[in-house]
């Protein structure tokens, strides 16, 4: 929980504080424009992901969940830091963006591989699977919250314009001190009994990525949807609401800040609520509750950029709505692949989701929305139905955790 929190705090740094890396690193007349460009850089990060997944994914099936965890927390905690390093545009040029770009490739590679051993470090540890998700789960929440938090204090320390101009960068750097806490735990964790189990049982494994892509195409295809449908929502009410809300001056940078906190919040209440729900009730549940609540929120976009209270009704809705199916969210993937393909089977759909469906959602709801802001909520409700009849569709069939 801890390291995967540290994790996610250096992942969504960077679009938290979106209006000041625009401004760093992609200045332009336009807000909007400048946005758009920080989205399509947060993008390009996503495009290390699937590549860490298969990485990280066969360190952790062919070596233990343990190595792989260590390595892509020591790996993002280095990145991050050094973008807070960067100079800026008006020093570097374009070689600051590519560096900048370069390091959101290595810090996408990173959690690549992060998330999925982390889920299944820990569904292999205990025996109320489902309801222990909540506390892996909880990591995404608390990330995003120390990231808001970190931004929101930096503000009222500093003021708007010492931040703007080179105290976001503190956020950035801090990333290294707290990669090095995470480090303190990790290295004193052993490899899981079910891992070592079911390693032994099995003279010679099959390629975990051959398994996964061959003969186990139909869950990773159900879980990609989910991930990518799940992340989509995510990043539209912590990521595309406020910053864009910041640009049309609808809110103010401290207004912004507050409100991603809002949605920190009600997100991990979310998790923890259905972490409960989906022990008593299956995964399916859940995730169905909390696809309706996206799609509504989604249907509501309109709106929540006309007005400051609706806003912030639909970024807590969002929120909330998330982690009520994030937490079943991870049980549901580590259940449908067999252990010795479960870390590549589970970060390859996680990844593949988030880069394809997710990462890209507010940079394509941002061109979407001079078009009419409807259609960006079209779009983002049409990936939630996806998502969700995937997984009602779709039923783990109890497969064995020993061998594959």
């Amino acid at each position: 929980m801890s390291g995967t929190l540290l994790e996610w705090y250096d992942a969504f740094l960077f679009v938290v504080a979106a209006t000041y890396v625009g401004a760093a690193f992609f200045p332009s007349k336009n807000p909007l424009a400048e946005l758009a460009s920080v989205f399509l850089a947060f993008f390009l990060g996503y495009l290390a992901r699937p590549i860490g997944a298969l990485l990280f994914g066969y360190i952790g099936d062919r070596y233990g969940r343990r190595q792989a965890m260590f390595w892509t927390l020591t790996l993002a905690g280095l990145a991050t830091a050094l973008i807070g390093a960067v100079p800026s545009y008006s020093a570097w040029g374009s070689a600051a963006i590519i560096t900048v770009v370069a390091l959101r490739l290595l810090q996408g590679l990173a959690l690549g591989g992060e998330w999925g051993s982390a889920v299944n470090y820990l569904f292999e540890n205990v025996k109320r699977r489902r309801l222990f998700m909540l506390f892996v789960q909880s990591g995404v929440p608390l990330g995003l919250l120390l990231a808001a938090a970190v931004m929101l204090g930096l503000t009222v320390a500093l003021g708007n314009g010492a931040v703007a101009a080179w105290g976001w960068r503190i956020a950035f750097l801090l990333s290294l001190i707290i990669a090095i806490i995470g480090i303190l735990f990790r290295i004193r964790f052993g490899e899981t009994i079910e891992y070592l189990e079911a390693r032994r049982a099995v003279a010679k494994p099959e390629n975990p990525i051959g398994g996964v892509f061959l003969r186990h195409w139909a869950p990773l295809l159900v879980g990609i949807f989910l991930a990518g449908a799940a992340g989509a929502v995510f990043y539209y009410g912590n990521t595309f609401l406020p910053n864009v809300a910041s640009a049309i001056n609808l809110v103010s940078a401290a207004e912004k800040f507050t409100i991603i906190i809002l949605f920190a919040v009600l997100d991990l209440v979310g998790v923890i609520i259905s972490g409960f729900f989906a022990e008593r009730l299956g995964n399916v549940v859940p995730i169905a509750v909390g696809f309706v609540m996206f799609i509504i929120a989604a249907l509501l976009v309109e709106q929540g950029l006309s007005n400051a209270a609706v806003l912030t009704a639909l970024v807590a809705l969002t929120g909330l709505a998330h982690g009520i199916v994030y937490t079943p969210e991870a049980a549901y993937l580590a259940e449908i692949f067999p252990t010795l393909v479960r870390n590549t089977g589970v970060s390859s759909a996680y990844q593949i989701g988030n880069t394809v469906l997710a990462s890209t959602a507010p940079y394509i709801m941002t061109v979407i929305l001079p078009y009419g802001r409807i259609w960006a909520g079209v779009y983002l409700a049409a990936l939630a139905l996806i998502g969700l009849l995937g997984v009602v569709a779709y039923r783990p069939r109890g497969l064995s955790t020993a061998g594959t």
